[in-house]
This record gives structure tokens, sequence and C-alpha cells, in this order.
């Protein structure tokens, strides 16, 4: 599903338009980390809004 891609793809995740609607905003960095079991770390290091 994810192969050839040069990014990372999320899927399955709460954010967008589900129940809990989690934001993601756009324009700034992000930091994502996996591991072998499937478990992601995902965080925003810098401030969405000033």
């Amino acid at each position: 599903m994810t192969r050839g891609y040069e990014f990372p793809v999320v899927y399955d995740a709460d954010f967008g338009h589900t129940d809990p609607m989690a934001m993601l905003p756009k324009g700034i960095q992000a930091e994502m980390k996996t591991d072998k079991s499937g478990s992601v770390a995902f965080r925003l290091p810098e401030r969405a809004v000033e």
C-alpha cells in the first residue's frame, strides 16, 4: 500500500473527520518515529499558532 512513496504515510489514525477529532496543522515541522511492532510516535516540535 505504501511502497514507492518517499515520505511517511499514516493511515487508520484518529484525525480529520473522525471521533475523536485531532487536528494536524499545515505548514509546520513534524516528527514521526515507528518501530517494528507497528507503534507510532508523532509530535509537533514547533508551535502551530503564534
